[in-house]
């Protein structure tokens, strides 16, 4: 009964949600299911009934195509865009990269500090009769390295994302394709609250190191930072990485961030955000270099923060209003 219910809701998920078109999926979702209690009475298996029912019930073009005409004719959605299933695997595909690519390229970054302070530690462990910047100089080349690597990482990856041109866009997705994507994402989401929970899990316990290495090896002991930066790195690691796979499930089925809705609340905060953040720096550098206000001027950063967060808020709200009407 699932795949019949995800079914009916990917057919309706990118249709205007008036009154008839609620009737018209409440009369579909009813008759289906009515056809697949026949079948399963009549001692047909699962599959069988299912597969029946979405062969019998489940085209509704011609429906759809009635309550279309009655905007003169059928117009194309410039921010919709219309994938076949290939398509959706490529994107899914290149999406699950780059959520690894980024995710190491950031969990780089972090453990870069780390790297240095050991590389510190150990060669001045082994060799304690050379000069210590030796050992600072080689540490801070393996950091420019790691940097380096991660900085390339985020290049070669947001250059492939240019490659699906699909940011405030809606997909239209084949519903069928659609149904399965939606059980795929119901088995993730288990993985994804795991994985949110080890991270924070991790995140505190990097701490907990730290001031255990403190106490047990003293303050002159970089291991504990590198304990601390190694605990975040991993949990930040798991945050961007199904951070970004849930992100790539909900685009794909217009869910979450990605519904209509947000699409069109989504541009408006970004275009206010491109003009009040780029004016907030040029009034703290203008109140700084011409009336040296340095230690106030940082005042507007919050000030300007809270207040977008306010108007996002309230776009959003005034949009989900109007989507109910």
């Amino acid at each position: 009964m699932d795949t019949i219910f995800n079914y009916v809701e990917s057919v309706f998920i990118n249709l205007p949600r008036t009154s008839e078109m609620e009737q018209l999926k409440a009369d579909m979702l009813h008759n289906m299911e009515d056809k697949y209690q026949d079948l399963k009475g009549q001692g047909v298996s699962e599959n069988e009934a299912i597969g029946t029912v979405l062969s019998e019930f489940g085209n509704i073009d011609e429906i759809v195509e009635e309550y279309r005409l009655s905007k003169n004719e059928e117009t194309i959605d410039p921010d919709t865009i219309q994938l076949d299933n290939s398509e959706v695997e490529a994107f899914m595909l290149h999406r699950n990269q780059y959520a690894f690519g980024i995710s190491l390229g950031t969990f780089m970054c972090i453990i870069s500090v780390p790297l240095l302070f050991l590389t510190m530690q150990i060669f001045n462990s082994l060799f304690p009769s050379l000069q210590d910047d030796i050992g600072n100089i080689l540490g801070v080349v393996i950091l420019l390295i790691t940097v380096a690597i991660a900085v390339a990482l985020f290049i070669i990856f947001g250059m492939r994302e240019t490659n699906f041109p699909y940011k405030n866009k809606l997909l239209e997705v084949d519903p069928y394709f659609y149904s399965q994507i939606k059980q795929e994402y119901q088995l993730f989401k288990p993985r994804f609250t795991y994985a949110i929970a080890a991270g924070v899990v991790l995140c505190i316990l990097g701490p907990v190191f730290l001031l255990l290495s403190l106490i047990l090896l003293g303050e002159d002991n970089f291991l504990g930072v590198a304990l601390l930066m190694s605990f975040i790195a991993t949990g930040v690691f798991l945050f961007v990485f199904f951070g970004i796979q849930k992100d790539t499930y909900e685009k794909v089925l217009s869910m979450g961030e990605h519904t209509r809705i947000h699409m069109k609340t989504n541009k408006i905060t970004e275009t206010v955000s491109s003009i009040v953040f780029p004016l907030a720096t040029l009034y703290f550098l203008y109140q700084g270099f011409i009336h040296n206000n340095w230690d106030s001027a940082w005042v507007v950063f919050p000030i300007v923060g809270i207040g977008f967060g306010i108007f996002a808020a309230i776009t959003e709200a005034i949009g989900n209003i109007r989507e109910k009407k």
